[in-house]
Formats: C-alpha cells, structure tokens, sequence
C-alpha cells in the first residue's frame, strides 16, 4: 500500500524510490518481525547497504527501525532488502513502512 507519493519517485511494483531531482533525503523503516523469529532489513542505494534494522527473536513482535540521510543524485535508486531471518508482520493498517522525504 503507497500512502503518498509526491513527485512519484516510488514505484509501488519494484518497491524502489528513484529520486527526481538531486537533494538530500531522509529514508526510514520501521519492520514489525512476527512469531519471534529474527529479523534484519536493510535500506540501500544503488545496490550498496547504508543502514539495518533488527528485530530480535526475544518475543513476538518486537519492531525494529532505523533511518539514514542521503545526498543523492538524480535517478540514485533506494529501496529496502531483506538481510537475514524471517517473518515481518503487517496488517490493512501497516505496521512494516518505508517512508522518505526530500529536506
């Protein structure tokens, strides 16, 4: 589900955000893991991973979040990969996001 798109740097298909214009963005992601199994998601740009979450396997649904900010190009591409272990949890009202904005 794409809450909002401004510009339409995101394709909701590929999961990727193309930036439109060079600037400085602010990318966040917040991962809910699910039946207390481990888990690590990556942001990344242009194939090379910036920061990761994790969620521990201590208890079901512990969420796990981090964020960077980029200096990017136009066209630099940005999306969130899976790292390591399993079960991200989510619901009709999202409790796993991807979110970013231009400053």
């Amino acid at each position: 589900m794409v809450i909002t798109n401004v510009g339409g740097g995101y394709n909701k298909s590929t999961g990727v955000f193309s930036a439109p214009t060079i600037g400085t963005y602010v990318f966040y992601v917040s991962a809910n893991e699910y039946g207390a199994q481990d888990l690590q998601l990556d942001i990344v740009l242009n194939s090379v991973s910036k920061v990761r979450l994790v969620g521990y396997k201590s208890a079901t649904h512990q969420t796990g979040t981090n964020m960077v900010v980029l200096s990017l190009q136009k066209g630099d591409r940005v999306w969130v990969t899976h790292y390591y272990g399993k079960g991200y949890w989510t619901q009709k009202v999202p409790l796993t996001t991807f979110t970013g904005f231009m400053l």
